[in-house]
């Protein structure tokens, strides 16, 4: 063979080699830091991040407020019932029947007492409103100062939620879904699709309240109206997340399974974990997913279902015991040891993927195993976003068409023959 038909065909092998290799992402979970539980046989629950990712708050036994490099953080007063607004400056939370809210720092802001125990809170993103019912089916509304604003009764309440913008309070209650205006006058009712909602998710635009209970998951608008309603999971749904535009939703549930719709309710993909799960938790564009349950597993999965990264912990994560920041890069677990804080760090690695031409169905030929290589990227915190798009698969298209190596060996076998022939 010809010393320059061999190099033409040299050239052409690495050309298709490199044409038909891909991106494959993995991603690796760092300790940042650790902090024990306060005494034996205590908890943490009701995770959450600020909308900075900068502060982690946890309730539980002995509520925690921390930033992330741990220069701030205080604890303490037990708080079952509890949030923080998404801004992070106000904490709120029941105990028996008074209501009180705090300060970041810790520092008592205001307390007020309701005619039955506290069962449900809200807060607004940046602490305008609050809003709390008890035992006794009254709901209020408070202002940040503590100035009473609203009151009116209802059915028992489960959850409450608040829209991003101020306008619409959401209650699932024990006989079905209702809207108020913050003023707490009725907007709209649904008592006839039962009582088996609890979960609240807003889409960041406020147009879309999406509610989950047994194995069930609906999606109306701001007015009441039902988008879809659909029975999703083979057994009870135990945790719930959504994209900050309600694009795509992801369920855990009792059966081990983490299934993810879009926003009309069709189920995109379905990742089977080892066992129950029963905490989950998304990043504001979905691209990271995390969840875990009774296998003490921790799952970080991309927007395709795809598995990232794994960690062991050392217990069972109960439910609303994980937060991701919005930008997907730090994620918060609460054990039955500690509250711990996680970097995860994403890999990037040039994997050969299989090209086989299918000139005939008897084909079976192996392919050729090409090494990896491997470059550790650290995402950076992003503390402002533009709206979530449609989420579509992340792995980066081959800058080469796969076809063209082969028109490119065609060709140049045809030229070599001709000037061969010549």
């Amino acid at each position: 063979m010809p010393t320059g038909f061999r190099v033409f065909l040299a050239i052409t092998a690495l050309l298709m080699i490199s044409s038909i290799a891909g991106v494959v992402t993995a991603a690796s979970i760092g300790t940042e830091w650790n902090d024990r539980v306060p005494f034996e046989g205590s908890s943490y629950n009701g995770l959450m991040f600020s909308s900075d990712g900068s502060k982690v708050f946890a309730g539980g036994s002995q509520m925690y407020l921390r930033s992330w490099d741990g220069q701030q953080h205080w604890g303490g007063h037990p708080g079952f019932i509890t949030t923080m607004s998404t801004d992070g400056n106000y904490v709120v939370y029941g105990q028996g029947n008074s209501l009180v809210v705090r300060y970041k720092d810790g520092v008592e802001n205001w307390t007020r007492n309701m005619d039955g125990e506290v069962r449900a809170v809200a807060v607004s993103k940046d602490g305008t409103y609050v809003i709390s019912a008890d035992n006794k089916g009254n709901i209020y509304t408070w202002t940040i100062d503590g100035e009473f604003y609203a009151r009116n009764t209802t059915d028992l309440i489960k959850q409450i939620a608040i829209s991003p913008a101020d306008t619409l309070v959401v209650a699932t209650t024990e006989t079905g879904l209702k809207f108020f205006t913050p003023a707490l006058n009725p907007v709209w009712s649904d008592v006839k699709n039962g009582s088996i909602d609890t979960n609240i998710i807003f889409s960041n635009d406020g147009a879309t309240i999406i509610t989950s209970g047994g194995k069930r998951v609906s999606s109306h608008t701001n007015t009441g109206k039902l988008n879809w309603m659909n029975d999703i999971t083979s057994e009870a749904i135990t945790g719930i997340a959504a994209s900050y535009d309600g694009s795509v939703i992801v369920l855990g549930s009792q059966d081990g399974k983490i299934t993810a719709l879009d926003r009309y309710g069709k189920v995109h993909w379905t990742y089977r974990a080892g066992q129950w799960i029963n905490s989950i938790a998304v990043s504001q564009f979905a691209n990271v997913i995390v969840a875990a349950g009774v296998d003490q597993n921790l799952y970080v999965l991309d927007h395709a279902g795809k598995l990232l990264a794994k960690k062991q912990m050392n217990s069972i994560i109960q439910p609303q015991s994980i937060a991701v920041s919005p930008d997907g890069t730090r994620i918060a677990v609460a054990d039955a040891y500690a509250l711990n804080g996680f970097t995860l760090s994403h890999e990037d690695s040039a994997e050969l993927v299989t090209l086989i031409p299918r000139t005939s169905a008897r084909n079976t030929d192996t392919p050729t195993t090409v090494a990896t290589t491997k470059t550790t990227i650290i995402v950076p915190t992003v503390t402002s976003m533009p709206a979530t798009p449609v989420p579509v698969t992340t792995t980066p298209k081959s800058p080469l068409n796969p076809v063209i190596p082969f028109l490119a060996i065609g060709a140049g076998l045809s030229l070599v023959y001709r000037g061969r022939k010549d």
